[in-house]
């Protein structure tokens, strides 16, 4: 069974999670589509706190012993997925940012050469 303190902590963990998440939204420090997750994750264990006989059943399938122990459970796992996904964010991101300096490097040689060029031509003019 969960303890009442536990259920308090949850629950206003969960609400102070979703009110922040907002704050950030609306500050536009966060995208909607990443705070998604984690208002989710909030509601979630809001409704594990509301809800304890839900987590007790599900412990109890999954052979947990206590559900609170099923709870901790389901937030490392659901934290370790986020961090997979944003791993691979990262990843992609750094390959867009690798491939931009290689793109503005080129562009730089590009116009340096440009110049140069157009420097020899004047320099030519002006000797003939």
């Amino acid at each position: 069974m969960i303890s009442v303190v536990f259920r308090l902590v949850l629950i206003i963990c969960s609400l102070l999670t979703v009110v922040f998440i907002i704050r950030k939204i609306r500050q536009s420090k966060v995208q909607i589509n990443y705070a998604i997750f984690w208002i989710l994750f909030s509601v979630c264990l809001l409704v594990f706190s509301l809800f304890p006989e839900i987590s007790i059943s599900l412990a109890k399938i999954l052979g947990i012993y206590s559900s609170t122990n099923f709870i901790f459970l389901v937030i490392l796992f659901a934290v370790i997925i986020k961090l997979f996904f944003n791993t691979i964010e990262i990843s992609n991101l750094e390959y867009k940012i690798k491939e931009l300096s290689q793109k503005i490097a080129i562009d730089e040689k590009k116009y340096k050469d440009n110049i140069n060029e157009m420097s020899k031509k004047d320099l030519n003019q002006k000797e003939n």
